[in-house]
């Protein structure tokens, strides 16, 4: 008689577990029918300056948004000779406004965190429009008195 009450108990408690589900929120349930996996949000930020090996002007800008063209300012447009992405972001520099290769202007490659801390001594490559597919080393000097905007994207 015992060993019926215990079979009882037990039956009891699977057919209340097994009818339990979770269920996932509503913004998860659609994130996950598409296959997009939420991410947490990263802040982006860059600091450079007027002065080379961060001296003179200096500028922090934080809570950027990744993708996103930014104008480095008019007090600071072809005047950066230091920039550096902070922990965490990664940046391209960009001539002539938007970065478009259409207009004149061109793109760097990739800068990592520290970044660069004096321009005039940076050969680092360079996209415009005769040189799109690969890019060209360019001379020493070629960036000073050059940037005025960048992108940014998460590491």
């Amino acid at each position: 008689m015992r060993f019926s009450n215990i079979i009882a108990a037990l039956t009891a408690i699977v057919a209340t577990v097994s009818s339990v589900v979770a269920v996932p929120e509503a913004s998860a349930v659609a994130e996950l029918e598409h296959g997009i996996e939420a991410r947490a949000t990263k802040s982006l930020g860059v600091f450079y300056c007027v002065g080379a090996v961060w001296t003179t002007k200096c500028w922090h800008r934080v809570n950027l948004k990744a993708g996103t063209f930014y104008e480095v300012g008019p007090s600071y447009n072809d005047k950066i000779l230091s920039f550096g992405p902070d922990k965490g972001t990664r940046c391209t520099l960009c001539i002539n406004g938007d970065c478009s290769l259409g207009n004149g202007g061109g793109f760097s490659e990739v800068i990592h965190y520290p970044g660069i801390r004096d321009m005039n001594d940076w050969w680092g490559r360079f996209w415009d429009y005769d040189h799109s597919w690969s890019g060209v080393y360019v001379s020493q000097n070629f960036w000073n008195g050059r940037i005025s905007g960048f992108l940014c994207y998460p590491e």
